[in-house]
């Protein structure tokens, strides 16, 4: 019937779901390995091209205000802010970064490459209460976490954000669709092996949002400077939210 969706393209509702990671299974060795593939994954899928294109030309804005001070929620083992550091310095822009994870194991995975860079420091924490005094961080970024959260949480921890930063906060994510999920159910066995890459990986597809319930959220947090950026070909979408000060935009 006209108007009516097929199943095939009619979005699924959300799904929470454990992810294996969060429930502390696997090896040492499966660990490292899911770590590497969600490296890859931002890498070469879109995660780290949406940060960089709309928080690289911020930073360069901001320079004279250095030294700067940014956040990384959720940061896992560290690649993000390694990445960030290497371009600062490669910049000569003076950058101080947060590495926040609730997870123990993944910052001691993190400790080994994070260590040589003195302007990264590691913080065990929960993204959810962010231990900060307000303006304390020039920026606050998260890739690949916001699907971890519900949507009263996913409400807290941006408003949170805004209280403790400065400038703008970039959260990038993915988007929950049946493609997406078709195509890493034929995707994933080419890329990795590892079982905690295999499940989580779906599992983070299910219970991802999409942009429309991203808006919704949004504005139940009453943060009018927020705006969607999706990224069709890689079914991924980052949020900016600028200073709700004007005078204050980075």
């Amino acid at each position: 019937m006209p108007g009516v969706p097929k199943p095939w393209t009619a979005t699924p509702p959300r799904v929470e779901q454990p992810e294996l990671l969060e429930l502390g299974e696997g090896t040492a060795a499966e660990i490292r390995q899911n770590l590497h593939d969600m490296h890859r994954a931002n890498r070469w899928l879109g995660g780290h091209a949406a940060l960089r294109r709309f928080l690289l030309p911020r930073l360069r804005r901001a320079a004279s205000n250095m030294p700067l001070r940014l956040l990384d929620v959720a940061s896992g083992a560290g690649h993000t802010p390694l990445m960030l550091a290497e371009w600062a310095r490669r910049q000569r822009i003076a950058l101080r970064i947060v590495a926040l994870d609730a997870s123990h194991r993944l910052l001691g995975v993190a400790r080994e490459q994070l260590d040589p860079y003195a302007e990264i420091s590691r913080l065990a924490a929960d993204a959810r209460e962010l231990p900060f005094p307000p303006g304390s961080f020039d920026f606050v970024i998260s890739t690949h976490f916001m699907h971890h959260l519900n949507p009263a949480e996913l409400t807290s921890t941006l408003q949170a954000a805004a209280k403790i930063c400065r400038g703008p906060i970039i959260f990038n994510d993915l988007v929950r669709s049946p493609a997406s999920a078709f195509l890493f159910r034929c995707g994933a066995p080419w890329f990795s092996r590892n079982r905690l890459t295999l499940h989580d990986g779906l599992a983070s597809i299910r219970q991802a949002y999409t942009p429309s319930e991203v808006r919704e959220i949004l504005d139940a947090a009453d943060l009018p400077r927020a705006r969607i950026y999706t990224h069709g070909l890689y079914y991924r979408m980052t949020v900016v939210i600028e200073a709700h000060d004007s005078r204050s935009r980075l």
